[in-house]
């Protein structure tokens, strides 16, 4: 299965790391970091990210997964047009946080569920398209989240690939509990 997670400068690590380390547990699936033009991008909290592969390199047809993180959207052609293809091809789309921008530019949420950061609306979506204000929203291949729900968003994610989230669930337990130093005997 190949996976895409689409990165842009000022993207959100922390809503990102666990999903691509739930598709990597399985050593089938090839987890990729794509972007619009940029070589090395910078996460939000200054750390620099070597990219695979740039969105004229790929072919859309063999991305199985395509997930966008929050941050500060800069929305570009390339990537619209990429969401739209995927939509088309069956692919599983994830967005979270500000990627559900991305998501809601390229026109696919209409007739869908979705909720958003801070409970965004697009004024610009279809009057069919319905923003739930729930923490995440799964609706047919498409599945968007608040920044909050990111072990939900992952998890839905690794359930619509079809994959069995049964050797995965641990990590959501794990990230889920307190801090050790919160633990008493």
């Amino acid at each position: 299965m190949n996976i895409a997670a689409y990165l842009y400068d000022n993207y959100y690590e922390t809503e990102l790391c666990i999903p691509t380390l739930m598709f990597k547990e399985d050593d089938e699936n090839n987890v990729i970091m794509i972007s619009s033009e940029q070589d090395i991008v910078k996460c939000v909290d200054g750390k620099r990210i070597l990219i695979d592969k740039k969105i004229s390199q790929i072919n859309h047809e063999e991305i199985d997964v395509l997930i966008i993180p929050g941050g500060s959207p800069i929305i570009k052609d390339d990537i619209i047009k990429l969401i739209q293809q995927c939509e088309k091809n069956g692919a599983v789309i994830g967005g979270i946080c500000g990627g559900v921008e991305y998501i809601a530019h390229a026109g696919i949420l209409s007739g869908r569920r979705y909720t958003s950061h801070q409970d965004k609306s697009y004024e610009y979506l279809s009057k069919n398209s319905i923003h739930t204000h729930s923490m995440y929203e799964s609706d047919k291949n498409v599945v968007t989240a608040k920044p909050e729900a990111y072990l939900e968003f992952a998890l839905e994610l690794y359930h619509l690939a079809g994959l069995d989230v049964g050797p995965v669930e641990g990590y959501l337990e794990w990230f889920k509990s307190p801090f050790c130093w919160k633990c008493k005997d």
